[in-house]
Parts: C-alpha cells; structure tokens; sequence
C-alpha cells in the first residue's frame, strides 16, 4: 500500500521521539542515579563514587566514536534491497532500547566496582547502538527532501517530535522514578523509543533506482572518507558552533536536577518539568522557524540563538542568588526559543553541506557528514560529563558551598558564545545549492 510523502515524512519525524527520550534520560539520569547528592530525597545509595562517575561515560563515548565512522561508511556504501539506511534502523532498535533499560538493573545495590564496569558496559553497548540506528536515519533528511523548503519542513517536524520526546524524558521519567523506581521508568520509556523508531522502516521505502545508482559510485575508503569529511571548510565552520550548543544543553541537563534541589530548594524530580517548561515553549516557536530560515538563511538564524542561549547559561551562575523563584522559571523557559532553532537548523545545514560536497565531488557520503558530527559531538558531551562532576568536586555542590553548580552555567555559555566567532565564517548559500540541484 503506497501511502503519501507527507504522511510518511511525518511517521519518519516521529522517530524522533524515542531518539530524545533514549539519550535524554540516559544523559540526565545515569550520573544522579549511580552517584547521588547525599541529601537526596529519594534515599538513593551512592552505587559509584562522583569522582569515578564521569569516566563511564568518557569510555562509553569512545567505543561510541569509534563506532560513528564505521556505521556512517558501511551504510554509504551498503549494498542491501532495502537501501542504505533503513538495513540499520530495522536490525539496530531493539538492541538499542533493550541497552537502555538495562542501564537502571545495577549488579550490586550499594557501592562497588561491580557496578562501575556494568555502567560502563550498558553505556558502552547504548552509545553504539544509538550511532548504528540514528547515524543513517539522519543521513535520510538530505535523501528523501528535494528543496530547501520540504527539509525545512521535515527538520521542523523532527525539531518538534525531538521536543516531545524530551518533554517526555524529562517530566516522564521525573513521574516514573517517584518511589523512586529507575526500572520501571527504563522499561516504560524503552518500550515507547522502540515503537516510534519502528515507524521509520515501516512507513520510509528508499528510492531503489536511485540506491543502485548511487552504489555504483566510485567507493573511497573509510580513512580518507573521514578525511575528506573533516577537510570541507563549510562543515567545520558550522561544527564548531554546533559542539559549543551541545555541550552547553549537556552541562544543563546534567546539572539541573542537582541545581534544582540545592540552588533553588525544590525536587530533583521537579528539574524535569523545568526543562520541559523551556521546551514546551520550544515547541511552540518551532512552526515559525522554516519561514523565518527561508527568508534569512540558516547562517543568520543559528547565530542569534547561541548569542541568546549563550547569555541565558551565564544567567544560571545567578540561580539561587539574585534568581529565585519565579525569575528562574523565566530564564529556563526563554531557553527554549534558542533551543527550537538549535534543534531544528542544524540538520538541515549537515544535509545541505553533504549535498553540495556530493555534487561537486560526484560521491554520496550523506551518513559520513552525519556520522563524523555525531563522533566529535559525543566527544565534546563526554567531556562535558566529566567537567560537571570535576566541578562539583573542586568546588563544592552542597548547600553550604554551591559554587560548583554555580560555575556550570556560565562556563557552558561563555563556550557558546565563542563559537559564534567560527560560525561568521560558514559561507554556504542555500539559493546556490538550490540552483546547483537544477
């Protein structure tokens, strides 16, 4: 049964949801669960001591990146009647989603070493399972768009249902662990990633004409692919920025709860429906985006939301002193109008940089572009996961000495707002990329 591109596009944005919900929860979860504040008030047991806490989730991020190239050239260059891409989100969900909710099944219920290389293992196992499903359902986005208007249309939907799949990570799991009961919240949030990412191979049928003639194509290798990927100016101009945004989204989410419950005295749970706050107002400015990035190019668009996001992560350092309250709900829910354009832009400029390389250098490496930004960006997110509890531990994170969560914030804004600086220099134009494809 044939059904419409626009329903099929939107069944492919769904997807989307268990992306958010699967790296969310992980990312803002595993670290508050396995080495929780002293005070916390789920009378949670410390299973790995803070200082060791972030070095799981740097060898995670290893074996992850060590991954990202490999998929992205294997899916380039796959040879299967389904395609390219949907060979890996078909076979690649269920392990991805069983990994996760085996994160919150520790071995030992109370501090051990044990846990720390089962940690290490199930985030290990997550991460490279997460780079072989979402890798080539990025690379998709330049596939199955013709203009810049339908991907920015499709990167919107994509920007929404990441949204919604983060509001449901971030309020949901807060809802789910109230007891606290970590397992419950993984098998539940497991089992809804698995249903929406299904939708992509159910309802997304590659071109098959156009796979087999993109398989003959020359085949270059995976080092120089890498290479290659990493010598097109555009790309790292964009990237740089790119990783500066996540690393400030990535300090947030793993510090707010602990924020939330020293800084300004509420739950760690209730970080959640914060974060959702800034996200439901993401949401809500999404659908104006593409007509706002059509008329001014996505350069532009990307550069006043990390001056805007870069300034409201200084603003944290505030938290708990001249912001309180009602004025730190205000700060975070701003967060979001930043943050729709960081969800949303992005991937249309990779599938946009990926294009123009394809044109003119005759070879399709859409997964390469999209697999090569996912290993650095889970670098920079691992680094971002040890700075935060180094902070912590250097400079305090209790009530008596908060300085520590204090600095987060401002030192995650001043990075973003650096970036900016390398962003200037991008100078893809998209009515030439359009005029290209003609």
């Amino acid at each position: 049964m044939k059904v419409k591109k626009s329903f099929a596009l939107l069944m492919y944005s769904i997807g989307y949801i268990g992306i958010s919900i699967l790296v969310q929860t992980t990312v803002k979860w595993y670290q508050y669960f396995y080495a929780p504040p002293e005070a916390n008030q789920g009378g949670l047991k410390v299973l790995i001591p803070l200082g060791f806490i972030g070095f799981t989730m740097i060898i995670a991020r290893i074996f992850d990146g060590v991954a990202d190239p490999v998929v992205a050239y294997y899916s380039d260059n796959a040879r299967s009647k389904l395609g390219r891409r949907i060979p890996f989100i078909l076979y690649g969900s269920l392990p991805l989603c069983l990994s996760f909710v085996l994160i919150w099944f520790p071995p030992v219920q109370g501090e051990s070493i044990w846990n720390f290389i089962y940690l290490t293992a199930m985030l290990s196992l997550f991460f490279i399972f997460f780079t072989i499903v979402v890798g080539p359902y990025l690379a998709l986005i330049g596939e199955v768009t013709s203009n810049n208007k339908e991907r920015m249309n499709l990167t919107m939907m994509q920007g929404i249902t990441q949204v919604i799949g983060v509001m449901i990570a971030e309020a949901g799991s807060g809802a789910l662990i109230q007891g606290p009961n970590f397992k419950i919240m993984g098998i539940v949030l497991g089992l809804i990633s698995f249903a929406t990412l299904i939708l992509t191979p159910i309802f997304i049928k590659e071109n098959v004409e156009e796979s087999q003639s993109i398989q003959q194509q020359p085949t270059i290798g995976l080092m120089s692919s890498l290479s290659k990927t990493l010598k097109n100016r555009n790309f790292i101009y964009y990237l740089v920025p790119y990783l500066a945004i996540w690393f400030g989204i990535n300090t947030l989410t793993i510090a707010m709860p602990y924020i939330s419950e020293i800084l300004l005295g509420m739950s760690a749970e209730s970080s959640g429906f914060l974060i959702a706050g800034a996200f439901v107002v993401a949401v809500l400015f999404s659908p104006f985006l593409p007509s706002i990035t059509v008329k001014y190019g996505k350069k532009k668009v990307m550069i006043l939301s990390s001056f805007a996001f870069g300034i409201l992560l200084i603003l944290l350092g505030l938290f708990g002193t001249l912001l309180k309250g009602y004025a730190a709900y205000i700060v975070v829910f701003l967060a979001g109008i930043p943050l729709s354009a960081a969800l949303i832009v992005p991937n249309a400029m990779v599938a946009d940089i990926a294009e123009l390389d394809g044109i003119e250098t005759g070879v399709r490496r859409e997964a390469m572009f999209f697999g090569t930004q996912g290993l650095i960006n889970k670098i920079v997110i691992g680094l971002s996961s040890l700075v935060t509890p180094l902070l912590f531990k250097a400079f305090g994170y209790s009530i008596e000495n908060p300085l520590g969560l204090q600095l987060c914030g401002p030192i995650a804004g001043i990075i973003v707002l650096a970036g900016i600086v390398i962003l200037n220099k991008y100078s893809l134009k998209e009515d030439e990329l359009q005029a290209l494809r003609k």
